[in-house]
């Protein structure tokens, strides 16, 4: 259907009222949910990408050991709990008994172990956190153990992040991917993946043999049940189309909608427009490993060149969803946050770029970014910031990809200078994707990495933010990323769609459709 046309049925639907008031809220059993996505995912590999997509589609399909309740602390999932012993060198951790995969297996410790060894070697926060394993063994069917080398502030919190996650598959399907993406898409949770058809959806199915935990819901834990029979995952590239497909009532959930709708979106009686905050950070990577921006100079002169406010209208417009903080983590997540050390945000000054570029002795070679329309704030903050650079000095080759395009080329260093992207949240800071060596852009500082490490194995929260206040001076000095400002997302869906709640952490277990 044309953005046109769907916009003529958005006006006619705008005359429809807003479902009675006597609508069931009892949750319901049936109905397939609509859910309108920014794009196709890269993968449906969960150990594989940090791309956000892949966790908001996949993990109704796999679930982890561990997750996290509303105060993003973590609670066991698939585990029944854990002991921890040897001075904090020994988790035991007691596995659920009676839960099975999709293809009708029991998941034991023989699936768990091989899980976590390849989320090890795979996952971002896992190679992190695997640096400090020892041996993790199966002890009997329903009991695994993680042998540290040292005290871990943060494993439990690696366990339980659900981005790029630690997922449990069966065994055979792990052993059957080799060191390549899996092939089959096997997860234990309340939905079961059906059909992957491009451009047109991923359909997942109501897993009849889930095994819900008994406990309420709390955060992302607790019981999950399957309300909707189906789940259509739809990729849907235009914004306006989302749009214009929820205000029709062709989906029941558009993604990422563009917030300077909000005031609008607010009026219409069949629709909630729900904000999700905080949510992450609009950046730009630099590549540490190869190519013009290796060089420290020209790293400054970029970061020196910014002026964050119009960057940051551009890309979000509305002003009630974006904040100009160049702080590593949120206000949000308490201790966490200082202004300490956050010495090069927002320096607007053309004069000092100019300046760095001629200590670096840049020649005006192209610096290539790459970016996506796909998330339109990617794309929106790129095009200022590319003007900016320009008029300091720089020269910027804009090359526009779709997002499961960029998501490939940017593990490629010899393809990219820098790349567009948005950091979300991380419960645990010592695990942001933001601070990690080992993901595209590879910013790897041997004093970063040694504070990193202290961060790792430290618990307390008081001694936490010392070092995040050193950690965002080296941060800005060497210009690790280039934070453009936090963003706070606008997800618009359907009132017939009860119990959904607009998270960081997008689901739709606990969501029915009420007619």
């Amino acid at each position: 259907m044309t953005t046109k046309a769907l916009t003529v049925l958005a006006l006619l639907a705008s005359l429809v009222s807003a479902p009675a008031t006597t609508a069931q809220e009892t949750p319901r059993a049936g109905g397939v949910i609509k859910a309108a996505m920014i794009g196709e995912p890269p993968s449906l590999d969960l150990h594989w990408t940090t791309a956000v997509i892949v966790q908001q589609i996949t993990w109704h399909i796999y679930e982890t050991l561990y997750t996290y309740d509303k105060s993003f602390s973590p609670i066991p999932m698939l585990a029944e709990g854990h002991s921890v012993a040897d001075g904090g060198r020994r988790y035991t951790i007691t596995l659920r008994k009676g839960v099975k995969f999709h293809n009708g297996k029991e998941m034991t410790s023989a699936d768990v172990v091989p899980s976590l060894q390849r989320w090890g070697k795979m996952g971002t926060s896992g190679k992190l956190l695997w640096k400090r394993v020892e041996v993790v063994e199966a002890r009997d069917p329903y009991t695994v153990v993680i042998h540290l080398k040292e005290p871990s502030g943060s494993l439990l919190y690696g366990l339980a992040e659900p981005n790029n996650a630690a997922a449990i598959y069966p065994r055979e399907v792990m052993a059957a991917a080799g060191d390549g993406q899996i092939k089959e898409f096997i997860g234990t949770g309340p939905y079961r993946f059906v059909e992957h058809k491009a451009d047109r959806h991923i359909k997942l199915a109501r897993f009849k043999d889930y095994a819900a935990r008994p406990e309420p819901a709390h955060g992302w834990g607790g019981k999950r049940i399957a309300h909707a029979d189906e789940i259509l995952f739809i990729p849907v590239p235009d914004v306006a189309v989302r749009l214009a497909g929820v205000e029709t009532g062709e989906y029941h959930f558009g993604q990422n909608i563009k917030q300077d709708q909000h005031e609008r979106l607010k009026r219409n009686p069949a629709l909630e427009a729900g904000v999700v905050k905080p949510y992450g950070w609009i950046t730009a990577v630099p590549n540490h490993k190869q190519g013009i921006m290796t060089n420290k100079k020209v790293r400054q002169a970029f970061l020196a060149a910014l002026d964050m406010d119009p960057i940051m209208a551009a890309g979000v417009g509305n002003k009630a969803f974006y904040r100009l903080d160049g702080a590593l983590f949120y206000p949000e997540q308490g201790l966490a946050h200082s202004q300490s050390g956050v010495t090069g945000y927002n320096q607007k000054s053309r004069e000092r770029a100019r300046a760095l570029l001629k200590e670096a002795g840049y020649k005006g070679e192209p610096v290539r970014w790459i970016t996506t329309k796909e998330y339109d704030w990617m794309y929106n903050t790129a095009l200022v910031a590319r003007q900016q650079m320009e008029e300091a000095g720089f020269k910027v080759d804009l090359q526009v990809l779709d997002w499961a395009t960029l998501v490939q080329r940017r593990n490629k260093p010899e393809l990219f200078d820098i790349f567009s992207t948005g950091f979300t949240l991380r419960a645990d800071p010592a695990l942001a994707t933001a601070i990690q060596c080992n993901w595209p852009g590879w910013w790897c500082l041997e004093e970063k990495e040694r504070l990193l490490g202290e961060m790792l194995r430290e618990g307390d929260p008081r001694k936490r933010r010392a070092m995040i206040e050193r950690l965002q001076g080296i941060f800005y000095d060497d210009v690790g990323r280039v934070k453009l400002g936090d963003y706070f997302l606008m997800d618009v869906t359907r009132k017939e769609l009860r119990g959904f709640r607009a998270s960081p952490f997008l689901t739709f277990w606990n969501v029915w459709l009420a007619r």
